[in-house]
């Protein structure tokens, strides 16, 4: 038996974090800050396994997230902005 995925996908601007996860079809905005990037593993952290991130390159906005995402062990990727 396969396992469900549960893919979150973020649009990371100059303040918020907008995000959307499937399954659930749960939407949430947190502050691009270091609380709502705290927030964010917090939540990312208690849903079901395996967990994927991805946003698209924004500009290097998104750097400080993605590094934090990693050290937290949160499999993430960037997309290409022409594929989304």
């Amino acid at each position: 038996m396969l396992a469900a995925t549960t893919v979150v996908g973020i649009d990371v601007s100059r303040d918020w974090l907008d995000g959307f996860c499937l399954p659930g079809l749960y939407r949430f905005r947190l502050a691009n800050s270091p609380e709502g990037h705290e927030e964010l593993i917090s939540m990312i952290c208690q849903m079901p396994a395996p967990v994927h991130v991805g946003f698209e390159a924004t500009g290097g906005r998104e750097w400080i997230l993605w590094t934090e995402l990693v050290e937290a062990g949160i499999q993430t990727r960037q997309l290409p902005p022409a594929q989304i």
